[in-house]
């Protein structure tokens, strides 16, 4: 389980600090009336503001607590506590829910999903998963929820508007990771084993069915998997062999690997789906790959050991989490030219982007670091009680 632990986060076992794996493992009022300029500025400013301001979700397993940030005032709300161990978290697409994952790593409470209304920010009932739960992935039309069990070899569809489980698929070995197709009609589930023989599931979300394993090879690690925005190719980071792996949906074969740097540790593709960005934690490296080809191309510096990557929604930036130097580099996806690096917390290994693409929040050991995208300049670090293990920002 550590080990999967590990690779969900996107860090090589090699590349952590036993120091930080043993913290993983423990486990203004407007008045009506008056008009004034005042009433009527204020009135102006309500009219634009969202009905439910945009949150970050942040979980701190340890810390057992899930914190929402307001991502306006870049303040931290009242904890929600959750001591089944929080390790993951997915928002539906209207953002009226966020699941959360219990792992039970810490006093082994887990082996469920806490479901939150944000617009309360209160969790409902744990809803029962399998053993040992690592992902989580949600349909584009939000209604079923797939959780990936490692230590049951199944993924546990949730129905959202019932928030009840339904019957576990099998998969194969360490499930650990989940993917879902844009038209939601399949979930690809990046399974291992002992003996290191890789596998890609395809399950399809119509009949809860998997199909036949698309093997990686004999000796192989499937760490993260990315899906085109036109939904027809899935690229899948191969961690032991330094590749990425091409799944056509269609078919549901392989095509020939390609080369990237050692120990590759996250994808992300950008929005109009032309390139895929590779952080390789074994390179400090970051590869460009152009899906018209699936030609790597040049590696890209972007500080020690990189370890996560986002994409803005205009698809214009790259930003690169180094958990080594415990920074973040920013990538013009134009020109592939990486910009000064941005100093964040200690050991980071997790990011996410607002809808609007202005702020880029880094979760460390202990804060998270908010960063204007605008100027690339962090702001003051968001205090969180124990080890954030996830963040997810709901939608606009």
């Amino acid at each position: 389980m550590g080990f999967l632990m590990i690779r969900r986060l996107g860090v090589p076992v090699s590349l952590i600090s036993w120091r930080l794996w043993c913290l993983w493992c423990l486990a203004g009022a407007v008045t009506v009336g008056a008009v004034t300029l005042g009433a009527v500025a204020a009135a102006a400013a309500a009219a634009t503001r969202p009905a439910h301001p945009v949150t970050a979700y942040v979980a701190s397993l340890d810390g057992g607590i899930i914190v929402p940030v307001n991502t306006v005032t870049g303040r931290a709300g009242k904890a929600i506590r959750d001591p089944r161990g929080p390790s993951e978290i997915a928002i539906t697409p209207n953002g009226k829910t966020a699941y959360v994952v219990n792992t039970g790593l810490v006093n082994g409470q887990g082996h469920t999903v806490s479901p939150i209304r944000t617009s309360t920010n209160k969790s409902g009932p744990p809803i029962s998963v399998g053993h040992a739960p690592d992902a989580i992935a949600i349909t584009p039309d939000g209604k079923t929820a797939y959780v990936a069990n490692s230590g049951s070899g199944t993924v546990t569809p949730i129905r959202t508007a019932t928030n009840k489980a339904g019957r576990p698929i099998k998969v194969g070995p360490d499930p650990a990771v989940v993917a879902i197709t844009p038209d939601g009609r399949t979930a690809y589930v990046l399974c291992s084993s002992d003996t290191f023989a890789g596998t890609v599931v395809p399950v399809s979300t119509a009949t809860g069915q998997a199909g036949p394993a698309i093997s990686l090879g004999s000796r192989s690690l499937p760490a993260a998997i990315a899906i085109t925005p036109d939904g027809k190719t899935a690229y899948v980071v191969d961690l032991m062999a330094g590749t990425v792996v091409p799944i056509r949906t269609a078919t549901n074969k392989a095509g020939r690997p390609i080369k990237v740097g050692p120990d590759p540790a996250a994808i992300a593709i950008t929005p109009d789906g032309k390139t895929a960005y590779v952080a390789n934690s074994g390179s400090n490296t970051v590869t460009p790959i152009r899906t018209a080809t699936n030609h790597a191309g040049r590696p890209i510096q972007a500080g020690s050991e990189p370890a996560a990557i986002a994409i803005t929604p205009n698809g214009t930036t790259a930003y690169v989490v180094s958990s080594g130097s415990s920074t973040v580099t920013p990538i013009r996806t134009a020109t592939n030219k990486a910009g000064p690096a941005v100093k964040v917390g200690r050991e980071p290994a997790r990011i996410a982007i607002t809808p609007d693409g202005k702020t880029v929040y880094v979760a460390s050991s202990g804060t998270i670091t908010p960063i204007r995208a605008a100027t690339n300049r962090a702001g003051r670090p968001i205090r969180i009680r124990g080890t954030v293990l996830a963040i997810a920002i709901t939608p606009r």
